[in-house]
């Protein structure tokens, strides 16, 4: 999905804050300190809903610890599958999401975000670090619980900093599928060219 500022920015959604959490249910997703952060949060009285979308996962953790937090009262919700429509809508309904994944190849959730100018806790290597670098994204190390939990009760109690998210997000240069195929071009093709060029020469 090409990235940029072509989502709609502007205050966050009225009404309780809604956290997102796009990805698959695995444990490399991180899901599990994702939902540590939401309960420390919690316990301090801080109010919100936590929604996790994704595909199908594997083990029991994630879920049985959901089922907990459920029991006790805790707004989270979980969805497996959802049409585009409702992703969309989730999007829109998001003060910001949250993506601290310990390895990815990409991070198409951070990228999705941001064009729907949502901003983003991320995590602060690899491509999703890349992905958010230009602005509209709190990068944070996913193996450091208390970073998470502070990245997520600042944007959910300073209004401020989310708003200054959001217009980093406007700023973003808008990138489409013909910029990245240049580049993939000039990287994969150019010095092919070059060194028949040479040879030619």
């Amino acid at each position: 999905m090409p990235t940029g500022g072509s989502g709609e920015v502007g205050r966050p959604p009225v009404g309780r804050p809604v956290v997102l959490v796009v990805g698959s249910h695995e444990p490399r997703k991180n899901h599990l300190a994702v939902l540590h952060s939401a309960e420390v949060l919690w316990r301090e009285g801080v109010d919100f809903s936590l929604w996790f979308i994704g595909g199908s996962g594997w083990g029991e953790e994630f879920p049985d610890r959901v089922a907990v937090l459920q029991g006790l009262g805790r707004s989270v919700r979980v969805e497996r599958a959802v049409s585009d429509r409702v992703l969309a809508g989730a999007y829109a309904s998001a003060w910001f999401t949250v993506f601290p994944s310990l390895h990815e190849g990409f991070g198409l959730p951070v990228a999705e975000s941001l064009s729907f100018g949502v901003p983003v806790i991320t995590t602060g290597y690899g491509s999703t670090a890349e992905i958010g670098g230009p602005g509209g994204c709190v990068l944070v190390d996913p193996r450091d619980g208390r970073a998470l939990t502070d990245a997520m009760r600042r944007l959910l109690g300073e209004p401020e900093v989310l708003a200054g998210l959001r217009a980093q997000i406007a700023g973003r240069p808008v990138r489409g599928w013909q910029d990245y195929a240049d580049e993939l071009w000039e990287f994969l093709v150019g010095p092919e060219l070059a060194v028949v060029g040479e040879g030619g020469g």
